[in-house]
């Protein structure tokens, strides 16, 4: 079997996918994240791919799906249920190829009318998944116990499938009312001091989510957070899942996550 390294983007991309059984659909909107992550020439602006963007992508991306899956080491199951299941068909031959050049099985909604995951076999996951989702080495780092509370909630945050910072389901208060422009700036900056060391080393990206029912975002970049997060449209105080500011780990920033950070807040249960 090849080594990871040898494998391109396209196809990481859609073993990493598989190997933790994510939907076929939003595998592209990935893709275009995994090539900025890597500092490639064709990798998309600091924001998501428009809908024309990856339906342009859509033949060049199944392609490498179908070939993947023709060499098994992925499969596509269509769900039944509410969550991926044993019993769940594998789509092989023509259907298998018809789901794949369809083109909105690869666009991510919140409601579709099939579901498909990419899964992949258990001896390939062995060989691939510490390759997939290294660990780095943390022991020059603080440890969890020597992270600030406000540290470790942003470190979990960002290791969550939501990761948001604001908004009613965010980890931080909403600016309160009535605050001046230099106020604001401060309460912001005081909310800013625990997650910025991570978007410095590049191990935290921040977004901008305007739109619950798309996979819509833009990338805040460092210099941008202070303004960003002082604005109440861009943080957004409503009632809807999803709208604000959220934060993910990149690969970098979940090696070292997984280098000893996840195991310690596992252990822990509280941040007390």
């Amino acid at each position: 079997m090849r080594s990871w390294d040898s494998l391109t983007i396209t196809e990481q991309t859609l073993m990493r996918r598989a190997m933790s059984q994510y939907s076929l659909a939003g595998s592209i909107q990935h893709y275009g994240t995994a090539l900025r992550w890597a500092g490639a020439e064709d990798a998309p602006p600091p924001r998501s791919y428009t809908q024309d963007e990856q339906l342009e992508l859509v033949p060049q991306v199944a392609a490498v799906a179908l070939e993947l899956a023709e060499l098994g080491l992925v499969t596509v199951q269509e769900v039944q249920g509410s969550f991926p299941a044993a019993s769940d068909i594998i789509l092989s031959g023509m259907e298998l190829q018809e789901v794949l050049v369809d083109p909105a099985n690869w666009l991510w909604k919140p409601s579709l009318p099939h579901r498909f995951n990419l899964t992949s076999p258990e001896a390939v996951r062995e060989h691939w998944l510490n390759d997939a989702y290294p660990t780095a080495d943390t022991s020059a780092l603080p440890t969890w116990d020597e992270l600030s509370i406000a540290q470790r909630e942003v470190l979990v945050c960002a290791a969550e499938a939501s990761g948001m910072l604001t908004g009613p389901f965010g980890i931080w208060e909403d600016l309160p009312a009535g605050l001046d422009g230099a106020e604001r700036l401060a309460w912001v900056d005081r909310q800013l001091t625990p997650l910025l060391p991570f978007v410095r080393e590049g191990w935290i990206e921040v977004q901008h989510c305007p739109d619950p029912r798309s996979d819509v975002f833009t990338v805040i970049p460092l210099d941008g957070l202070r303004s960003a997060l002082a604005d109440p449209a861009v943080r957004y105080d409503g009632d809807d899942w999803g709208i604000g500011v959220g934060c993910t780990f990149t690969y970098s920033g979940l090696a070292i996550w997984r280098g000893g950070w996840s195991r310690a807040w596992g252990s822990r249960l509280t941040f007390d």
